[in-house]
């Protein structure tokens, strides 16, 4: 398959140590199997606030941008940072130009940038204790332009690393700070930045590597396990429901299967201490299979697994049935990576114990995660031979419009196909241009905001054969793919 985007970000790119520096490059998340984030990037609490990534037409640098907002008005301390790691560590007392494109009109134009030796998770949303190690505000303004009306302001501002850093992390590290109209300063949007040495070229071992590493991550959606305290089990802690959930997974048990294995059995004791202590709530077991089998196969399996920890706990704590919900939920929800060795660590039981009561008919299942759509934008609905949209077909291209949803639960990639007529070089242009075409129709139409992903395939990807003239009709298409995304 050959993918054609408005920019790639490769180690061989200038000096700049960082990388996809305006977000161009995209990573398709193993969780949901969709457009999800910025290649190299990783949201720092990305189970409660992760980074929204937009294609919408207005980025200053090619297509995308990502905004960092304060969705939760009601606690003004809630933060967005993004981070990763740099292509070369810095050189302690080297002069660095520090570069970034930004956009908060509405807000004072500043943004935290912390340098550091590892990559930062937290588990809840909140503005982070360690500082930041420089500031870009509005006194590092160098120009401000305009794209489509929205207001850009490109900053820049030198810095002399203190250290060997290896990794950059960006967003808002001041506290709330309140006026007449409630909470400002806790939002931002960033189109591109770069950090490029003051006095000359970077050389350092194992940057095709770091490449590598960052670009085969695709894991986005939960804090990767090898970055969770070791020994710790009760994974996130909810203020407001007031749940922990503890991930239990299949060490539980002892070899013969009559206890707990130590390292679960402290923690779960000590949750199961506070449910005692309080207004006893239902216990949700929620179990999670993912063998090579078939799905029914993978529910029950799952089910057996949360039942096995429900028995357990009847037979061993005096506990009831009656305490408990269980549910066995097969391959539907991955927490991890599900690639590689790794997806073994999807089989797994999640016990969440919530404080104060719940009903059970109140507990909510995880969403269901609808299998994608796809829209055909059929030849037809272009000037022959050209990506140019015929305005004769806007009537049919506004019914497409109308069946794609707008309530900002989806994602959309859109995608050109030609057939095999011509050569591969201007077939592989011609689907780019005819999906920037179709992109930039649904911009116009209001969607621009949910596109993640515009590509172009050639003639890689045909859908019927190409030796019929209606085989080459059907294969000389744009498809608009509609992710039904938790996200």
């Amino acid at each position: 398959m050959i993918l054609i985007y408005g920019c790639c970000a490769t180690p061989t790119m200038a000096q700049n140590l960082v990388l996809n520096a305006s977000f161009e490059d995209v990573n398709i998340c193993t969780e949901y199997t969709a457009p999800c984030a910025p290649s190299a990037w990783l949201s720092v609490a990305p189970e409660a606030a992760r980074m929204k990534y937009l294609c919408n037409g207005a980025a200053l640098q090619g297509q995308h941008h990502v905004t960092l907002l304060q969705e939760d008005r009601d606690n003004p301390d809630t933060r967005v940072y993004i981070q990763t790691r740099l292509l070369c560590p810095l050189e302690k007392g080297r002069a660095y130009r520090i570069r970034l494109y930004m956009n908060t009109d509405n807000y004072p134009l500043r943004a935290g940038i912390r340098f550091d030796t590892a990559f930062i998770f937290t588990e809840k949303s909140i503005c982070l204790t360690v500082p930041a190690s420089m500031e870009l505000t509005e006194n590092d303004v160098q120009k401000k332009l305009f794209r489509f009306k929205h207001p850009w302001y490109i900053l820049e501002k030198t810095y002399v690393a203190t250290g060997a850093a290896t990794h950059l992390l960006i967003g808002n590290f001041r506290h709330p700070e309140k006026n007449s109209g409630g909470y400002k300063n806790a939002q931002l949007l960033i189109d591109s930045i770069s950090i490029t040495p003051v006095d000359g070229q970077v050389t350092c071992s194992g940057q095709d590597s770091t490449f590598r590493h960052l670009y085969t991550e695709h894991h986005r959606h939960t804090i990767p396990e090898k970055y969770i305290p070791a020994g710790s089990l009760i994974h996130r802690l909810d203020n407001r429901s007031g749940c922990d959930t503890i991930i239990l997974k299949d060490d539980l048990f002892t070899a013969d299967r009559s206890s707990l294995n130590a390292r679960y059995k402290q923690q779960i004791d000590e949750a199961l201490k506070n449910y005692r202590s309080g207004n006893r709530a239902r216990i949700l077991l929620i179990g999670h299979a993912w063998q090579a089998a078939s799905d029914e196969f993978n529910k029950i399996i799952s089910a057996d697994k949360a039942k096995a920890v429900a028995n357990y706990l009847v037979y061993n704590e005096g506990y009831s049935f009656d305490d408990f919900d269980i549910q066995g939920v097969g391959k539907k929800y991955p927490r991890y990576d599900t690639t590689g060795n790794v997806a073994g660590d999807n089989n797994r039981v999640e016990m969440i114990i919530c404080r104060p009561p719940i009903a059970k008919d109140t507990i909510r299942p995880n969403k269901v995660v609808q299998h994608p759509d796809t829209l055909i934008i059929p030849d037809i609905l272009f000037k022959f031979n050209s990506s140019e949209l015929n305005t004769a077909f806007y009537g049919s291209l506004d019914s497409l419009m109308n069946k794609i949803p707008r309530n900002g639960s989806i994602q959309l990639q859109v995608s050109g196909h030609t057939d095999n007529a011509g050569t591969t070089a201007y077939n592989n242009t011609l689907s780019i241009k005819r999906a920037y075409a179709v992109a930039h129709y649904m911009q116009a139409h209001g969607l621009g905001n949910d596109i993640r992903q515009i590509s172009g395939a050639g003639e890689s990807q045909p859908v019927a054969n190409n030796q019929s003239a209606e085989g080459r009709r059907r294969n000389r298409r744009v498809e608009i793919i509609i992710f039904y995304s938790p996200d």
